[in-house]
C-alpha cells in the first residue's frame, strides 16, 4: 500500500487516540489528530491528507460545515463524517451532503479498517500512479 495521510477531526481525547492507533494499524502512514475545527482547519491548510474522519461536533464547529469547507478548496477530498447519531436522517444527510462515508462510535477496529480500504478502493489506480512517481524521484 502507498503513502495515506490521515486527518482526524475528534474532540474527545480518548476516541481520538483510539482512532488514531486504528488508522496505523489499517495501514496509514501518518496520522495527524486535531481537536477542534480550527485545528483542522490550520492542519488542512499546511499538508494534503488522503482521508479526513472528521466528527460532526464539535466545540468551535460543525462537522458538516467544516467538510464543505474542506471540499471547497479540495473538490476531490475524501471525508468520512463521524458521530454518535445513526439516523437515516443523519446518514442521508452527510452523504447528501458530499461526505465519502459514515462511521458511528463508538469506532470499531472493522469501521477503521473499512473506511481505508474503501479509500484504496476508490482511488487505488491514482495511490499505485504516485507510488510510482515517487520511485521515479
Amino acid at each position: 500500500m502507498s503513502e495515506i495521510r490521515v486527518l482526524v477531526v475528534e474532540d474527545e481525547p480518548i476516541m481520538q487516540e483510539r482512532l488514531i492507533d486504528m488508522l496505523y494499524q489499517a495501514g496509514a502512514t501518518q496520522v495527524v489528530g486535531c481537536a477542534n475545527a480550527a485545528s483542522a482547519r490550520a492542519a488542512f491548510a499546511d499538508q494534503e491528507f488522503q482521508i479526513i474522519l472528521l466528527d460532526l461536533g464539535l466545540p468551535d464547529g460543525d462537522g458538516h460545515e467544516l467538510m464543505q469547507e474542506f471540499k471547497t478548496i479540495r473538490d476531490e477530498q475524501y471525508v468520512v463524517l463521524v458521530t454518535a447519531d445513526d439516523s437515516i436522517d443523519s446518514i442521508q444527510r452527510a452523504i447528501g451532503a458530499g461526505a465519502n462515508g459514515y462511521v458511528v462510535k463508538p469506532y470499531s477496529q472493522e469501521k477503521v479498517f473499512d473506511v481505508v480500504n474503501n479509500y484504496v478502493m476508490v482511488h487505488g489506480a491514482e495511490v499505485q500512479a504516485l507510488q510510482g512517481l515517487s520511485r521515479q524521484h
